[in-house]
């Protein structure tokens, strides 16, 4: 098996910028963005706990504890509020961590718990479950090799698989099958309700939705209202990890978000 990945990754200068993951993969999911984004922000891009390369996990996982994790990094980094980017479970993580006024901004790209309704969680929990098996996710078996597992996952996470570039495309097939709180995470009591607080954010937030995402399709969200703070736009042409089609058009949206803000951000 693949050596698994450094549990956080750390470069860059300038204003701090924090990626977050989507659930069963790792940080390596946003190295597509990396180059181009450190070349004027301190990215900091952590695997959450019980994930590939992650710290451990206290017991049982929740949405919440992972919140928590993440914003102790903050703390330990000396950063009261930071720029976030997060991709599914991530973006869920990320709206939280701007609900605790840990955020400048948030692009939120395919976000998880923003749910049409609490029916829409419990359907996508009952595919998830009826999926896992088959990549020996919390199984007493060994999964798959990951060369196996690659043609099954990566369509799941691009619209254009064939254009993933190789090596991205086995670092998520080795991550999925070596997340071991998943079903913790599903049974998590807060996961049907979601993130309920996004009108009240305060932070300008973007709201990213892939026109193909088969993770999180469109239907599983409700009527997403733009705001003066909040913005609402398609990906057009992408997956549920759009950053493995196409980073430029990511770093694009998260410069724009971040640019909103203005310029009374200090550098960290």
């Amino acid at each position: 098996m693949d050596t698994a990945p450094e549990p956080l990754h750390r470069a860059g200068r300038g204003e701090p910028l924090l990626l977050l993951h989507g659930v069963l993969l790792t940080w390596q999911s946003w190295i597509p963005v990396l180059d181009d984004l450190e070349h004027d922000h301190t990215v900091l891009a952590p695997t959450f706990p019980g994930h590939w390369g992650g710290p451990p996990a206290a017991h049982p996982a929740t949405v919440t504890g992972l919140v928590d994790y993440v914003e102790q990094l903050l703390d330990e980094n000396g950063w009261p509020t930071v720029h976030i980017a997060g991709n599914s479970l991530g973006g869920w993580i990320a709206l939280e961590l701007a609900a605790r006024g840990r955020a400048r901004s948030v692009t939120a790209i395919a976000p998880a718990g923003l749910w049409r309704t609490p029916a829409a969680a419990d359907s996508l929990l009952r595919k998830f479950r009826a999926f896992g098996p088959l990549i020996g996710l919390n199984e007493d078996r060994t999964p798959a090799v990951p060369s196996m597992l690659r043609p099954l996952l990566v369509p799941l996470l691009a619209h254009r698989p064939a254009i993933v570039p190789n090596h991205l495309a086995k670092a998520m097939a080795a991550a999925i099958p070596n997340c071991d709180i998943t079903d913790e995470l599903a049974e998590d009591p807060l996961l049907p309700t979601g993130f309920p607080g996004l009108a009240a954010l305060t932070v300008p937030t973007t709201i990213l939705l892939p026109e193909h995402d088969r993770v999180l399709p469109p239907h599983v969200y409700p009527d997403l209202t733009r705001t003066e703070t909040i913005d609402v736009r398609p990906l057009p042409d992408l997956g549920h990890v759009p950053m493995l089609e196409n980073p430029t058009r990511i770093v694009t949206e998260i410069r724009s978000t971040i640019a909103r803000v203005g310029s009374t951000s200090h550098s960290a």
